[in-house]
């Protein structure tokens, strides 16, 4: 058994060895699709809601928005963690 672990743990850090983690760490139930890892200077794509009565704003690292509901940046050299914040519209505004 210590023994199996010991290779799965070996085949896991040559398998994500350059990889670095994202984490949402707020807001995930606006999130549909983001990868756990990614390469850095590898552009990855995070799916989110489409809000039609406020803004859904992605911090933790510059990126934008291609369209509504895909938000992409540039992985840095270093994990992000992800907050996404909706805020609503106001009556009249």
């Amino acid at each position: 058994m210590g023994l199996l672990l010991i290779v799965f743990m070996i085949c896991t850090a040559v398998l994500f060895s350059g990889y670095r983690r994202i984490t949402v760490i707020s807001g995930d139930r606006f999130v549909h699709q983001c990868p756990k890892y990614a390469k850095p200077g590898q552009t990855v794509t995070v799916m989110t809601s489409v809000i039609s009565d406020g803004e859904l704003y992605v911090n933790g690292v510059d990126g934008r928005f291609l369209r509504p509901g895909e938000f992409q940046f540039v992985m840095p050299d270093e994990d992000v963690q992800l907050k996404v914040t909706v805020i609503a519209f106001k009556d009249g505004a």
